[in-house]
């Protein structure tokens, strides 16, 4: 063990490094707001021009990206015992994520997909140099196969819309592009960190490391087995079985839901966020099944798995991340109202954003479905960000 692995696993290593969710969250609201206040910006007569493609992308490659490499690079160390980040690991990644949104905004293609890329890399030799590296001392849970395969759904995603838009390749290619990444990065990500998370929320046993037993080989396999089947999925659509490939996916993250994150049953232990996390949970799959069974309204019906699956689900993982690690159990187990309130809001959203398509007020139904989703983030910051700020109860000993 080096003198920096047993720094940080006495707590003394600096505290944006070994709890990085503390910089991530608040960046990745703060980057939602740029992808969201596009609609509001446009609704209100403020922009004369829209870009439903880069509304998109900064939501995946910008907000969500930013929550999950904090979660990542938290979980990791803490989950394998090895070392933080770096502080040019940290700075890297908080610097390519500006990068990637200022570049969207600019629709600046090529250089958008080539920071994304980077994104990537960065987190893929993070993660390997610690999940498989010598300084760990445990291993992840079987589900976080799932991970790498995420990453290379973003990788070739990247690569295809790179080529797609920035050197007017064939539709298909960003057709596929997009479908990677704005759906198989985080559909693998969710499946993959939820198997974690969900029962530890729940109040069950964490589960066990991967390699601790043939059983775990064995769902190690049935997780590789997951991924390659949402992978496949976006094939059969882009082949032209536009309802297969989404019930394909809707039926992976269901069972995977089921089996391995224990999403049948509501949560045991009480605290709001875990049930937002639940009803986000069973949004994705049906928000995808929509998207197939009513193919004329696939468009609104996938808003009910990025808003009400992705984003809600992001909010309350994220909650319960920044409750526990604050040593916030009085407000991990109840119902705070502002966290309620996140809730209603985030639902709201996307019930505006659905209804839009059935509306005559097509733009001001997506104002009111982007105040909504800002105002909902205003509130989780408020209540949160000064916390985020306070060293907790563990790192003051």
């Amino acid at each position: 063990m080096t003198e920096t692995e047993r720094s940080y696993r006495a707590g003394a290593a600096p505290l944006w490094r070994s709890e990085p969710f503390r910089l991530f969250f608040p960046l990745g609201i703060a980057l939602g707001w740029v992808g969201i206040g596009h609609w509001l910006l446009y609704s209100t007569g403020v922009s004369a021009t829209y870009s439903c493609l880069m509304h998109g992308l900064l939501q995946m490659q910008a907000f969500l990206m930013a929550f999950a490499i904090g979660f990542l690079f938290t979980a990791i160390p803490r989950r394998t015992q090895s070392t933080p980040p770096s502080a040019i690991e940290m700075l890297a990644a908080i610097a390519l994520l500006l990068g990637v949104a200022a570049a969207l905004v600019a629709g600046a293609w090529i250089a958008a997909e080539l920071g994304y890329l980077l994104v990537f890399a960065l987190l893929l030799q993070f993660a390997i140099r610690r999940l498989v590296g010598a300084g760990a001392s445990r291993r992840p849970p079987a589900a976080f196969v799932l991970i790498p395969i995420g990453i290379a759904h973003g990788m070739a995603g990247a690569l295809l819309l790179a080529v797609g838009l920035g050197f007017g390749a064939r539709p298909v290619w960003t057709t596929l592009g997009a479908l990677f990444v704005e759906q198989g990065v985080f559909l693998c990500f969710a499946t993959g960190v939820g198997a974690l998370v969900l029962p530890l929320m729940a109040g069950a046993a964490p589960p066990h490391d991967l390699g601790s037993s043939p059983a775990e080989a064995r769902k190690a396999i049935a997780y590789a087995a997951a991924g390659a089947a949402i992978f496949a999925s976006f094939l059969l659509e882009i082949a032209g079985h536009a309802r297969t490939g989404p019930l394909v996916r809707a039926g992976v993250v269901a069972l995977a839901a089921c089996l391995g994150g224990g999403a049948l049953r509501l949560p045991s232990k009480p605290g709001v966020h875990r049930h937002l996390v639940w009803i986000a949970v069973w949004l994705m799959p049906i928000g995808l099944a929509a998207s197939a069974l009513v193919p004329d309204y696939r468009v609104p019906a996938l808003h009910v798995l990025f808003i009400g699956g992705f984003s809600l689900l992001t909010l309350g993982v994220a909650t319960h991340v920044t409750l526990s690690h604050l040593d916030l159990p009085a407000l991990a187990l109840g119902r705070p109202p502002a966290i309620v309130l996140v809730g209603v809001l985030v639902l709201v959203a996307m019930a505006a954003r659905v209804a839009a398509d059935w509306s005559d007020t097509y733009f001001l139904h997506l104002a009111w479905a982007a105040a909504s989703w800002m105002i909902a983030t205003l509130v989780w910051l408020a209540f949160l960000g000064p916390k985020l700020l306070r060293r907790s109860a563990s790192t003051r000993r």
